[in-house]
């Protein structure tokens, strides 16, 4: 549900400041987030959310289904393969920080790298900045969540 909220909010705010700014990729964050955190559950619900959630963006936004929806199933799968081979001990929040930016970085990238073209680098680095807040907010918040499941949570590896 939550995952369907940030969807509609990545939208109502595209939709506020097209043209004006780049919006963050919110939904996928709130993706890889819950992927972070929920050890336990199931994971298929994350491929085909992030599958539709990509369809959706791109015949709503891009017109040719495939781009966002491409990035956003190679996120989710990425995330998956990198924490699930970590163990535990390797689980730092460095490596959860660049997993999370993984959502920021690929889906803007690969209608580039697919087509070509002009990065659009002050977008780019602009979406950057403002997905700062929200990515360094999900990281706290997986910080809370490991310390209150018993476990230490630490930019580092000592």
């Amino acid at each position: 549900m939550i995952i369907s909220l940030l969807w509609l909010l990545q939208d109502i705010l595209t939709v506020l400041f097209g043209g004006v700014m780049q919006i963050p990729e919110l939904f996928l964050l709130g993706i890889v987030y819950r992927l972070l955190k929920d050890e336990d559950e199931e994971r298929v619900w994350a491929i085909w959310s992030a599958f539709l959630g990509g369809l959706l963006w791109d015949l709503r936004w891009v017109g040719i289904p495939g781009f966002f929806t491409f990035g956003y199933v190679a996120v989710v799968l990425l995330v998956l393969w990198l924490w699930s081979s970590l163990p535990l001990q390797g689980r730092t929040g460095l490596v959860a920080f660049l997993l999370l930016e993984s959502s920021q970085l690929i889906p803007p990238l690969l209608p580039v790298l697919i087509l070509g073209g002009n990065t659009g680098g002050s977008f780019f680095l602009m979406e950057q900045i403002y997905a700062l807040p929200a990515l360094l907010f999900c990281l706290w918040l997986y910080g809370r969540h490991t310390r209150e499941a018993g476990g230490t949570f630490s930019l580092s590896s000592k």
